[in-house]
């Protein structure tokens, strides 16, 4: 049923120029609107920025520290198991470990139970040592047993700042407590040459005691500043205010060192880059803008007698009259003008090719109907019971169900015998391979004789289980066919089985067989009851197939 065309009452007309040029406005409005939302953004994505490397940089940072104070961490184990500490043979350790750190820039000092020191490789075995500097990380190693790392301090043997990092050994059978690595932190720099922050970007290193270890302190900060704008924690970018100058900081604590690792840069350096980019998009915003709406005024015009051209054909194609060919001289309106025709010619064939198949669904459905039927009445004459009725009834319903599916596989519903007699017969003997030969050729069938020969295979399956050659270990069934120009022979043949009569074939199987193929298909059925089993030969008369 058509729509009944809009009242002309109050309708006002408007020509497709003034729409063009207010539907290019209306694109221009959302576009502002969107540019100043990105610029809104800008900031955000800056920050992302700033956050990433950030990020990068700590990280950076921190696996360089972590991995150069694990690696002093070995070389302080393998020269406790090393052997010469349980010799105590320490003027050789002496000697092998000044040989074994030399060009580490790291040092071997050993302390004994009296926290003095029996060894310090900075000077030549034998030189007097005092007590160590750095007691608080011994009796922290000594206290849990790990490896502890020192504060920055000042040795009194190296006579600069330095770091330790401290071994405990916890057997009270050696003179030696604690093995410890000392290192200069004028030489930690060196290590950080590789993983640098990105430009722009400033690191330092600080101990548990808020002490710069390295890296650099901005010039002109307060006593604190570092200790304040390093504080770990937090994700996200920490700012900071010196002498009027913001920073922005990013912190990472090392576990279980304790130390901090930093980074850093300028705020506002990052602002002025943001009022620049806003500048700068505004314009060319604002250009591409007006461009836009000059180019679709002067357009207006030509694409009016296009459109309506368009239009013309979209009401044919609305009515379901004929469409005649209509060009244009704009590209993509003569796209869409053929679109159109080709659709509404789709749309006439297409409402043919649905009548056909509401036709042929509802032929099929009666006939499925029909057949189930014919199932329920034949399963109830040879059922012994209800049980015996059910399990019946439920097994060649899902033989038809097979044959059902395999037909809607395909437009046309044709189906190969070879697909068939597998989903049909391979379920008996899947427990027992070897035991059925399927030989046929190519061969496709037509829906109706798909449906009714997939429910004769699975009944002489059936037969074969329970009384032909399925019912010994070494019983065998071959399937197979050959089309003529009379239509399908199907030649079903068992051997190894007891010896069969047509007593024990009758029943319920033979009679839903006979219906099948005489009765449905208009076929033959005949039985050959040989001393080496069963040959039951199917004719099938030919029906036309279209795939």
């Amino acid at each position: 049923m058509n729509a009944s065309p809009p009242s002309r009452k109050g309708y006002r007309r408007v020509p497709v120029t003034t729409l063009i040029i207010v539907l290019i406005l209306a694109v221009a409005a959302p576009s502002l609107a969107f540019s100043g939302l990105l610029l809104l953004q800008s900031d955000n994505v800056t920050r992302a920025t700033m956050q990433n490397r950030a990020e990068q940089g700590v990280d950076g940072i921190s696996d360089t520290l972590d991995r150069e104070l694990r690696g002093m961490s070995t070389n302080l184990a393998l020269l406790a198991s090393s052997g010469w500490v349980e010799e105590q043979d320490y003027r050789r350790l002496h000697v092998r470990a000044t040989e074994a750190l030399k060009g580490t820039d790291t040092f071997l000092i050993a302390v004994d139970a009296g926290n003095k020191q029996i060894l310090n490789t900075r000077v030549p075995w034998g030189t007097p040592l005092g007590a160590p500097v750095d007691k608080e990380s011994i009796d922290r190693a000594m206290a849990t047993g790990q490896p502890a790392l020192s504060n920055m301090f000042y040795g009194a043997v190296a006579r600069t700042q330095v770091f330790n990092v401290v071994m405990p050994l916890i057997s009270g059978k050696f003179r030696v407590k604690a093995l410890i690595l000392t290192r200069d932190t004028a030489k930690l720099p060196e290590i950080f040459k590789e993983r640098l922050p990105p430009p722009g970007w400033t690191y330092a290193i600080l101990d548990g005691s808020g002490q710069r270890v390295a890296g650099v302190e901005p010039v002109g900060a307060e006593a604190g500043f570092l200790d304040k704008l390093c504080t770990p924690g937090t994700e996200s970018l920490q700012e900071i205010k010196v002498d009027e100058i913001r920073f922005s900081a990013r912190a990472e604590k090392l576990e279980p060192w304790g130390w901090r690792a930093c980074v850093w840069t300028s705020s506002d350096q990052i602002e002025a880059s943001i009022s620049q980019r806003w500048r700068s998009f505004t314009i060319l915003t604002l250009v591409v803008v007006s461009v836009t709406i000059l180019m679709g005024a002067a357009l207006g015009r030509t694409l009016a007698a296009a459109i309506r051209r368009a239009a013309a054909v979209s009401r044919a194609l609305d009515s379901g009259g004929e469409v005649k060919t209509i060009r244009s001289r704009v590209r993509e309106v003569d796209d869409v003008l053929g679109n159109l025709t080709r659709a509404a010619r789709r749309k006439q064939a297409h409402e043919e090719e649905q009548k056909i198949l509401l036709k042929e669904t509802a032929h099929r459905a009666k006939n499925q109907i029909a057949i189930a039927s014919a199932l329920a009445r034949l399963s109830a004459k040879s059922a012994q019971t209800v049980d015996q009725l059910r399990d019946d009834i439920v097994a060649r319903l899902s033989a038809l169900g097979r044959s059902i599916d395999m037909m809607a596989a395909t437009p046309s519903g044709a189906v190969s015998l070879q697909e068939l007699a597998k989903a049909q017969l391979e379920p008996f003997a899947a427990d027992h391979p070897g035991r059925l030969d399927i030989s046929g050729g190519d061969v496709r069938v037509a829906p109706a004789t798909a449906q009714s020969l997939g429910l004769v295979l699975h009944e002489m399956a059936t037969n074969a289980a329970k009384y032909g050659s399925w019912s010994t270990p070494d019983g065998r069934v071959n399937l197979d066919w050959a089309e003529t120009n009379e239509g399908v022979t199907v030649v079903w043949s068992e051997r190894g089985g007891p010896q069969p009569s047509p007593s024990s074939q009758a029943g319920f199987g033979s009679s839903l067989i006979e219906m099948m193929i005489e009765k449905t298909l208009g076929g033959s059925v005949h039985r050959d009851y040989r001393d080496t089993g069963l040959v039951a030969t199917f004719k099938l008369p030919a029906r036309p197939v279209t795939v």
